[in-house]
């Protein structure tokens, strides 16, 4: 594969352009790391939970995402930081990208086997770790090797892997494949053979030994500190992708019991199962999903505009959000989910190109990158904290989940206007 030509590790941002076969490569592993986790958590990690306690299926789901959640938001930080530390000949990504993929695979076996909670939550901790070292590194290419004026396109092309990866992850397990093992083996197989040629063909630049700062505990720790006076343009962007991806991972985490509990799917269409629905979810957001990603994300590079279409899209989100709650019927659910699909694809592929572009440090960028990240992992410990509040001792207030999720989706698009550095 031929990639852009090495730029050197500094603090300069990366000005040569990216060819269209790196583009292609980079958006691919992008595909497979979604699918790997997708399906995971929206449908087969429910169904492992409904299957070690029926009667307690969102608390247990809850727990287990909460453990989850924290692990990776600590994994992130710590593999950033030290991939951006790493003098291997093979580069600073690369090896990270392989160990994490491999980490992973092995990870779908523990939690197949999984018979309890404890066991469980052993598993997601294990594929949690894996995952994070591989997208830590994963991600960190954006800043390293893309220029500000492709930023919005390649982003773009790299919010296909939301869509793309959950609908053929829960077509996967949720449609075409009913086995347990036959399901986490074809996402690891995907994994493994999207991840393959873009890490393999990625031309990485190694960092010299001699340019790798001494390591000491203090600054190390001390680094993943980022001043919100001194940044406040990072800190806008952190807190307004926090509130956002709370609201996601609220919609998504519990959108299969949602159909289950709330709109009794399995009763609304004899002999089908609610991950069916759920697939067909998926499918029909897909569209909205990625042409409003695309559009989004080359939109804003032309007209070098970030804010307006980030915002926007969070607040067409907490719209969709907003249908969920007040009205549980299938059609609308599915009209919902359109405009769901739509919103995520466009605030995805513009808010990944609007932060690249807020980083405090380009040679910090893995480190960087995983402090944003907590914005992503975080609400996964959150979400199922809020949930299991807001469903009430029954565990079937949907109304109120979704009513708000939609503030906080709400909330998340204003926050991003005040940013400076960007327009």
């Amino acid at each position: 594969m031929t990639t852009a030509e090495a730029v050197g590790i500094d603090t300069a941002r990366p000005t040569i352009p990216v060819k269209p076969s790196f583009i292609a490569a980079f958006t691919l592993a992008q595909i497979g790391a979604y699918v790997s986790f997708m399906p995971l958590f929206q449908v087969l990690l429910p169904l492992k939970a409904e299957a070690i306690d029926s009667a307690n299926k969102a608390v247990v789901l809850s727990q287990v995402a909460v453990l989850g959640a924290v692990t990776a938001s600590i994994a992130n930080l710590v593999a950033g930081a030290i991939s951006d530390r790493t003098t291997s000949r093979f580069g600073r990504r690369r090896p990270w990208m392989v160990i994490g993929a491999l980490g992973t695979v092995a990870s779908y076996f523990l939690i197949m086997m999984a018979k309890s909670t404890v066991h469980l939550m052993a598993g997601i901790v294990c594929f949690q770790l894996a995952f994070n070292v591989l997208f830590s590194a994963l991600l960190a290419v954006l800043p390293d090797r893309v220029p500000d004026d492709q930023k919005g396109r390649v982003a773009a092309f790299l919010s296909l892997g939301h869509p793309i990866g959950a609908m053929a992850g829960v077509i996967l397990v949720g449609g075409l494949l009913v086995g347990e093992a036959s399901r986490y083996f074809a996402i690891g197989v995907v994994l493994l053979v999207a991840i393959a040629p873009f890490a393999l063909g990625l031309n990485d630049t190694p960092l010299p030994a001699g340019e790798r700062p001494p390591f000491k505990w203090r600054d190390f720790l001390s680094g993943f500190w980022i001043n919100p006076r001194a940044h406040p343009d990072f800190a806008l962007a952190w807190v307004s992708r926090f509130m956002v991806l709370v609201a996601i991972t609220l919609t998504q985490c519990y959108m299969l019991f949602y159909l289950q509990d709330a709109l009794h799917y399995s009763d609304l269409f004899p002999g089908r199962r609610a991950e069916q629905g759920m697939a067909l979810l998926t499918t029909v957001a897909t569209c909205t999903n990625v042409a409003c990603g695309m559009l989004g994300g080359m939109l804003s590079d032309r007209l070098k505009r970030r804010k307006l279409f980030a915002a926007g899209a969070a607040l067409v989100l907490a719209g969709a959000m907003v249908v969920f709650s007040l009205v549980p019927s299938w059609p609308v659910v599915v009209a919902g989910f359109v405009i769901f699909g739509c919103a995520v694809g466009c605030y995805y592929a513009v808010d990944i190109a609007l932060v690249s572009q807020v980083l405090p440090s380009q040679k910090d960028a893995g480190k960087d990158l995983g402090v944003i990240n907590l914005a992503n992992t975080l609400p996964q410990a959150m979400a199922p904290i809020l949930a299991m509040w807001v469903l009430g001792p029954a565990h079937v207030n949907y109304h109120a989940l979704y009513l708000v999720a939609a503030g906080l989706a709400a909330a998340g698009g204003l926050a991003i206007l005040p940013i400076r550095g960007v327009r």
